[in-house]
C-alpha cells in the first residue's frame, strides 16, 4: 500500500522503517528539512536499534522517500499517518496545535485529488480529538466531507524508546478506531506483518485506550515505588516484594479486577488497606497512591447513589447484597452504604439476596448488619419476582445468574441500573443504565 507519514520523530520514522519493511511504499514528511535530509542519506535522525539499517534497506528497495512536499505526498499515497507530537500546554491541557497545522496541509493538498484518502492518527489525543476538532479543519481546508472521500481512523502506537522495532513487530495488539468497518479494515491492511490481535472499534475508544495504558504504567510505577518505600522503612526488601508479587498472574497482573463498575468491598481489601495505610501514617510517611484508594472507592460509591437519585423514581429494588455472587459475606459491602443514604433520603426499598437470606440470622453476618443497617432485615423480601414486579427501578448489585430471570419481567416502564454489567448485552425493553458504559 501507499502511506504518507506525517511527522518523523520516534513513532514516524519507526513506522516509515516498519512499514517499508513490509513491503509498503512510504513517503515520509517533516517540517524539520534536516530530518528529512537525514533520510535521504539513509541516516537515522533518532538513536533507536536497527533503525538505521532498516531506512538504508527501505531506500535501496525504494521503498522509502523523504520529502517537505504535501502535496506530491499526498497525491502518491492513499493513507496517511499523522505522528507529530502533542504536547502539554502550561495547565496541563492537551495542545493539538501540531496536529491542526498537519490537517489544514493535508487538507489543502487534498483539493486537488480525486481518489478516497484516508487520514490516520498515531499521536496521542482524547476521545473527541479526531472527529470534533482535526476533522472539522479537514473539511474546511478541503472541501470535502468525512465520510465522503474522505476517511479518518484512530491507530494509537505503543512503542516503547530503545525497542521500538521489535515493538512495531510484537504489539500487545494493533487497534484501529473507525466509523466504518471497511475503512478500518483498509487501514489494517497494512500491519500485515505485525504479530498479535487485531482489534477494529470505535474512534473514542482507540483514543482512549492510549491514555488508559500509559497511566497504567505510571501508576504501576508509582505504586510499586510507594511499596518500596514503605517496606523499606520496615526493614523490608521492597524489590523482592515486589518480585513475589509479580509471580501472581492469576490476579496481581492479570484482566481480574481491571473491569470498571461497582466499589470493592470485602472482608479484605478495606481492611488491609486502611491497615497499611495508618502504618504508613505511624512511620510518617506520605503515600499519595495508596491513601487515596479508599476515598476512590468511597467516591464510586457516590456515583452509584447519584445514578439511582437521576431516575427520579422512589421506590426501588435491590438485587444482590454480598460484596460479590456466589457468597453471603456482607462485611463491609458497598451496597449496605448506598441502602443507608437511600434510606435516610426518604426511598422505598425492598432486598433481594438468596445466600444472605439463609444467614442474617446468626454469625458474622447478624453482627455486621445489626450493626452497620439494622433496618435491613425489614427490607427484605423472600421472593425475586415479587420485587422485581413492584419496583419502578431495578438496582443490580452483584452478578448472580439468578437475577437474569428478572428480563421477562422488565417491560418498558421499568429502570434497570446495573452496576456490575450482568445485563450489559442484553436486549431489554425497558430503560438501561449501565455504571461505567
Amino acid at each position: 500500500m501507499k502511506i504518507s507519514i506525517f511527522g518523523l520523530g520516534y513513532v514516524g520514522c519507526v513506522s516509515m522503517a516498519a512499514l517499508a519493511h513490509s513491503g509498503h511504499k512510504v513517503i515520509g514528511l517533516d517540517v524539520n528539512p534536516v530530518k528529512v535530509s537525514l533520510i535521504q542519506q539513509g541516516k537515522s535522525p533518532i538513536i533507536e536499534k536497527d533503525l538505521e539499517k532498516y531506512i538504508q534497506t527501505g531506500l535501496k528497495n525504494k521503498r522509502i522517500e523523504a520529502t517537505q512536499d504535501v502535496d506530491y505526498a499526498i497525491k502518491n499515497t492513499d493513507i496517511s499517518l499523522i505522528c507529530v507530537g502533542t504536547p502539554s500546554k502550561k495547565d496541563g491541557a492537551l495542545d493539538l496545535k501540531y496536529t491542526i497545522e498537519v490537517c489544514k496541509q493535508i487538507a489543502k493538498a487534498l483539493k486537488n485529488k480525486k481518489a478516497r484518502h484516508i487520514v490516520a492518527f498515531k499521536s496521542t489525543m482524547l476521545p473527541g480529538s479526531a472527529e470534533t476538532v482535526l476533522a472539522p479543519v479537514l473539511e474546511k481546508y478541503s472541501g470535502l466531507k468525512v465520510g465522503k472521500g474522505l476517511q479518518i481512523c484512530s491507530n494509537p502506537e505503543f512503542l516503547r524508546e530503545s525497542t521500538a522495532i521489535s515493538d512495531f513487530f510484537n504489539p500487545p495488539s494493533t487497534i484501529v478506531g473507525a466509523s466504518d468497518q471497511n475503512v478500518a479494515k483498509t487501514l489494517m491492511r497494512i500491519y500485515n506483518k505485525v504479530k498479535g490481535p487485531k482489534v477494529i472499534t470505535s474512534i473514542k475508544i482507540a483514543e482512549m485506550i492510549k491514555y488508559t495504558d500509559n497511566v497504567f504504567h505510571g501508576l504501576k510505577i508509582a505504586f510499586s515505588n510507594e511499596i518500596g518505600t514503605i517496606s523499606k522503612r520496615l526493614g523490608v526488601d521492597g524489590r523482592e516484594v515486589m518480585k513475589i508479587f509479580c509471580l501472581d498472574t492469576k490476579l496481581n497482573l492479570s484482566p481480574y479486577y481491571l473491569k470498571p463498575g461497582f466499589p470493592f468491598g470485602g472482608s479484605c481489601l478495606p481492611k488491609d488497606i486502611r491497615g497499611l495505610n495508618s502504618e504508613a501514617k505511624m512511620l510518617d510517611l506520605s503515600l499519595p497512591i495508596l491513601s487515596s484508594i479508599i476515598p476512590s472507592n468511597e467516591r464510586q460509591i457516590n456515583e452509584c447513589v447519584h445514578l439511582i437519585e437521576k431516575q427520579k423514581k422512589k421506590n426501588i429494588g435491590i438485587l444482590g447484597v454480598s460484596f460479590k455472587s456466589d457468597t453471603d459475606d456482607v462485611r463491609e459491602s458497598p451496597i449496605l452504604k448506598i441502602i443507608e443514604i437511600l434510606e435516610k433520603k426518604g426511598y422505598k426499598l425492598k432486598v433481594y439476596d438468596k445466600n444472605v437470606l439463609t444467614t442474617q440470622k446468626f454469625g458474622v453476618n447478624k453482627q455486621t448488619l445489626e450493626k452497620e443497617l439494622p433496618h435491613i432485615f425489614k427490607m427484605f423480601d423472600a421472593n425475586l419476582h415479587d420485587i422485581i414486579k413492584r419496583a419502578d427501578v431495578l438496582v443490580v448489585e452483584n452478578g448472580d445468574k439468578e437475577f437474569l430471570s428478572a428480563e421477562k419481567y422488565l417491560t418498558k416502564d421499568k429502570i434497570l441500573i446495573d452496576f456490575v454489567g450482568l445485563f450489559k448485552d442484553k436486549r431489554l425493553k425497558c430503560k438501561y443504565v449501565g455504571l461505567c458504559w
